[in-house]
């Protein structure tokens, strides 16, 4: 699409979950207006599964069933189980969005919501993904539903509903395929127009709901990167540079891998217990210039109204739930609204189809590891370093690219094929950075110039010296090396080889001889060292190219080449004012400021330059 999605996660304000039992028309279309007013041009919205499918089963004798009904006792009016009323409210309910201008994601199977399950009872004990009789129903529901509603103008695209993963388990990656399967298909067989859209929280690369199936599965994918649940995401207040790049992080890697449009369908600060309100503002600030840079097709807040004044479950569960709006209890905006709506002004105003973000390398996140613990750390340094990273998992195909980086290897590493096939890249000329805790390589010297002399499970930590910098090390596992054929670029105290350069084929291997990415994950403060100078060194000969680099770590830049003119977008990580640092050598470029002031880029604000290359 060409806007950037700015929205909220909806549910009225009067009723929250109960908003379709309690349906007040007058409450939500104040509710639409004010926030259409305030800049938001989507809601994510969700029929209440108990709700619109209340069907129930009835027993004889011998607790033999009988038959399905509805929760009333009465016959169903359609064949898919569905009650008019609900189907009625929604069509008003998407009709009133049409008259504000914004856009429906609808949730379909909203089984979970905010730690409660909304299962319709005949359904009660049965599981969700492999019971004949939930994946009937299921397919009833989507069916009738999509039918009746795909003709209202308002609806985006559809969801698979809210967070599916959590509704039940899951035991074999067969099982989340096959469910995402059946559903998808049940919606394109009504409406193949539309995209599907994930919905999911928290898929990994080799778990039972993965990243690779949903990809292939669903048309967008999605992250929900609240700093609080997602792991080694809140080492740090939710203000500071580490935390800030958590979203934008953990979207590009589902991106990456997944091979889809990755949308930041549900983030927040989740409340006053973990940040003020204008922090959880400038929280926002910064992931929205920094996800739209990186391609995201836009940000949706949890949530639109606080829930503070609701009593049923699970308002009177969790108080974590009940203060996570834009807006509050007196129906004022709060300050991340504001913030929203001001970014919407700037978009608006600039009206920039924003190219394809370049990417410099590509991170292959390899087997047994902590796949989103290493890519996060590896975003990050990366982005100190100024590159964009694009991520695969080692057993994918390999994206093209004239850089590598393999990092935190564990045990098994990858398989022969793949190995092979990423040695030959680098044969080819491409440069490989890898980083060792474990890992076990065949043909370990030929590749990266190093021999190892002993290898031991022994915990060691010391400083390593890198041009006039000490940097800190630990590793679980200690291999012991002679620098053979590979140049030494530094040592330990010990005079140990740990970071090393060495020429294989017409590439280059550059081993660092500890699991830096890994080691960081603990380290709550690690990144404030400059351990992206490995980085930077590593790509040196990506980076020379660029004739507009950046200088300053706490400031990303991505870099978008269009076809009459090349932009930089520069989002600043930080509480503070930043320089970012540019170097443009020579006179080769031309620089206008499109946007903001890169020489002082105000705290989570952004600065957009343009520039072009000029003929030699």
């Amino acid at each position: 699409m060409k806007d950037f999605l700015t929205g909220v996660n909806y549910w009225a304000s009067h009723a929250g979950i109960n908003m379709w039992r309690e349906w007040n028309e007058e409450v939500v279309e104040a509710d639409l207006k004010l926030l259409a007013d305030n800049g938001i041009n989507v809601l994510r919205v969700f029929p209440n599964w108990r709700d619109f499918q209340p069907v129930k089963p009835l027993f004889g004798g011998g607790h033999g069933l009988q038959e399905y009904r509805m929760a009333d006792d009465g016959y169903p009016d359609n064949p898919y189980y569905l009650d008019e009323v609900m189907l009625e409210r929604f069509e008003r309910f998407c009709r009133m969005a049409e008259k504000y201008g914004l856009r429906l994601i609808v949730g379909l199977i909203t089984g979970w919501m905010s730690g409660r399950l909304f299962v319709p009872s005949a359904l009660y004990e049965k599981n969700i993904y492999t019971d004949p009789t939930a994946l009937f129903f299921q397919q009833l529901f989507i069916k009738g539903f999509v039918e009746r509603i795909k003709g209202q103008k308002a609806v985006w695209a559809w969801d698979l509903g809210n967070e599916c993963n959590c509704m039940d388990q899951a035991y074999k990656r067969e099982e989340a395929y096959s469910w995402t399967s059946v559903i998808v298909n049940a919606v394109k067989s009504c409406d193949p127009a539309r995209p599907v859209i994930s919905g999911m929280h928290s898929l990994e690369l080799e778990g039972v709901w993965n990243i690779q199936d949903q990809g292939e599965l669903t048309d967008i994918l999605t992250t929900h990167p609240y700093p609080l649940w997602v792991e080694h995401c809140q080492l740090t207040p939710i203000n500071s540079f580490r935390t800030l790049m958590h979203a934008a992080a953990q979207t590009q890697y589902y991106a990456s891998v997944g091979k889809r449009p990755c949308l930041v369908e549900e983030i927040g600060s989740m409340g006053p217990m973990i940040c003020e309100e204008e922090t959880a503002a400038d929280f926002l600030k910064v992931n929205l210039w920094a996800n739209w840079a990186n391609g995201s097709p836009g940000v949706l807040w949890w949530c639109a109204f606080d829930q503070g004044q609701l009593s049923a479950p699970p308002y009177d569960w969790k108080m974590c739930e009940r203060e996570l709006g834009m807006v509050d209890g007196n129906r004022q905006p709060k300050p991340s609204l504001l913030c929203m709506k001001e970014f919407k002004r700037q978009m608006d105003s600039l009206q920039l189809a924003l190219p394809k973000k370049q990417i410099d390398g590509v991170c292959i996140l390899s087997r047994g590891q902590d796949h989103w613990g290493i890519a996060y750390m590896s975003y990050i340094l990366a982005r100190q370093a100024g590159l964009s990273l694009d991520f695969a998992y080692c057993e994918q195909d390999l994206p093209e690219a004239g850089m590598y980086f393999l990092p935190s290897v564990c045990m098994e590493v990858m398989s022969k094929r793949s190995y092979f096939r990423l040695k030959q890249r680098v044969y080819d000329g491409a440069v490989l950075y890898l980083s060792m805790r474990d890992g076990f390589f065949t043909e370990f010297e030929e590749l990266t110039g190093l021999k190892v002399i002993t290898a031991e499970k022994s915990f060691r930590q010391g400083i390593l010296e890198w041009k006039g910098e000490r940097l800190a090390y630990r590793k679980p596992y200690h291999v012991r090396l002679a620098s053979g054929r590979a140049k030494v670029l530094a040592e330990d105290a010990d005079g140990e080889p740990m970071f090393n350069e060495a020429s294989y084929g017409a590439g280059k291997v550059y081993f660092l001889n500890f699991p830096l990415e890994e080691m960081l994950l603990s380290e709550e403060n690690g990144l404030e060292n400059p351990y992206y100078h490995l980085y930077e060194r590593a790509a040196e000969t990506i980076l020379e190219k660029e004739k507009l680099r950046k200088t300053n770590p706490c400031v990303s830049m991505t870099l978008h080449k269009g076809k009459d003119k090349n932009y930089a977008v520069l989002v600043n990580y930080s509480a503070e004012e930043q320089n970012a640092g540019i170097l443009c050598p020579g006179s080769e470029k031309t620089m206008d400021c499109l946007f903001g002031n890169p020489e002082r880029i105000e705290p989570f604000g952004a600065a957009i330059i343009t520039y072009q290359i000029e003929p030699v």
